[in-house]
């Protein structure tokens, strides 16, 4: 018989749409499912996904009924149902959002599961969503749900503790990085940039794409290259070509996070002008790729980035800024290779080795509790 203690993990969206919040539970599992019994719950959101699946570390169960969009509201309810059969002594929802409300209805289906939420979201400060009081009700009812709250950076942790959480609740436990996935060797491609973001407004793509010519006038030869799709790609389309400057801009379809991390090691610069961001994993591989980095001082990015010491941190909504910092660090050889070396050093505390031993220390700790 299996002695192992029973964990289940609430990810909304596990494969095929893994995003850099789904990088934690994948990680999770990957190293500590041989140590646990671990069910990952997730929405099916398509037909042809099976509702269960037996991998080599852990049990996958998707609930719904196969549709991207009734999947996501049937989520937190079909979520903790599944999970209230199976009877778990802990749950770990990740993110603030669908899973968060998986987490919620676990309190009343199942209050025996130790409850923990890892707070993720970045993007669920825009002033319009503060307005709503539906919204602002359910991020109270999933910050006060779980036993306790890991948070990626400060800035969520503080978010919550502004929201009534006790601090003592909450414990900051960033993302990381898997660098075993670096490659070593892949030749620079001399002045060009690399854009890591989705092109939607959050990631301040059209303040990006605004930028660029200010940086051709000082580097005609420069290119800009971007990776993955986005809501805002049609109207980023015509701004590049309102612009006139399709001939140095290159937006690519989204590739696997392999080919992904290739296009960093071919950048002499990666940038971000994040008007969200819950920490920022895209930095953090990027400087253990060894490419400097130019990123806002919004949400999580400054525990990432230290400016002038591994990175530049520039004002958010500002292309004069990020022209100004892409020129700098592309006119500046000897500052952009004194930042990267320095990343080299601090981005190892976000090696997911290390990370993913704080969440086992906090599973022994309750699964060592008398739950009853």
């Amino acid at each position: 018989m299996d002695t192992k203690k029973k964990i289940v993990l609430f990810s909304a969206f596990y494969e095929p749409f893994m995003s850099g919040a789904e990088q934690q539970p994948r990680e999770i599992v990957k190293r500590l499912g041989k140590k646990y019994a671990i069910f990952l719950i997730a929405a099916r959101v398509d037909k042809n996904l099976a509702r269960l699946e037996m991998r080599d570390n852990f049990t996958l169960v998707r609930v719904g009924v196969g549709h991207p969009v009734i999947d996501k509201i049937l989520y937190p309810l079909a979520a903790a149902f599944k999970a209230r059969r199976l009877k778990p002594a802990v749950a770990h929802a990740n993110l603030e959002s669908y899973a968060g409300l998986a987490l919620v209805c676990l309190k009343i289906l199942y209050p025996k599961a130790k409850r923990i939420l890892t707070l993720q979201s970045g993007n669920i400060d825009d002033p319009r969503q503060k307005k709503n009081f539906i919204i602002k009700f359910f991020w109270h009812a999933i910050n006060f749900s779980p036993h306790v709250i890991t948070a990626i950076s400060r800035f969520l942790a503080k978010r919550s503790i502004d929201m009534g959480v006790p601090k003592e609740k909450i414990i900051i436990i960033p993302n990381g990085a898997d660098f075993s996935e670096i490659p070593e060797k892949i030749e620079r491609s001399r002045n060009q940039v690399f854009f890591a973001g989705r092109l939607s407004w959050e990631k301040g793509a059209d303040y990006m794409i605004n930028a660029w010519p200010k940086v051709l006038r000082k580097f005609p030869e420069a290119k800009l290259v971007q990776v993955g799709d986005g809501p805002m790609r049609e109207e980023l389309l015509k701004l590049i070509k309102k612009l006139g400057i399709g001939n140095s801009v290159e937006l690519k379809p989204t590739r696997p996070h392999s080919e992904y991390i290739k296009e960093f090691k071919k950048a002499e610069i990666m940038v971000c002008p994040s008007l969200a961001e819950g920490l920022g994993i895209a930095f953090i591989e990027a400087q253990a790729c060894g490419v400097p980095v130019i990123g806002t001082n919004v949400g999580g990015i400054p525990d990432v980035i230290q400016d002038g010491e591994n990175g530049l941190l520039i004002e958010p909504k500002n292309s004069d800024a990020i022209a100004g910092a892409i020129i700098k660090l592309l006119s500046d050889k000897e500052l952009a290779n004194r930042l990267s070396s320095r990343a080299l050093e601090t981005v190892k505390k976000f090696d997911w080795e290390n990370i993913i031993k704080q969440f086992d220390g906090i599973y022994q700790n309750y699964l060592d509790e008398e739950i009853y």
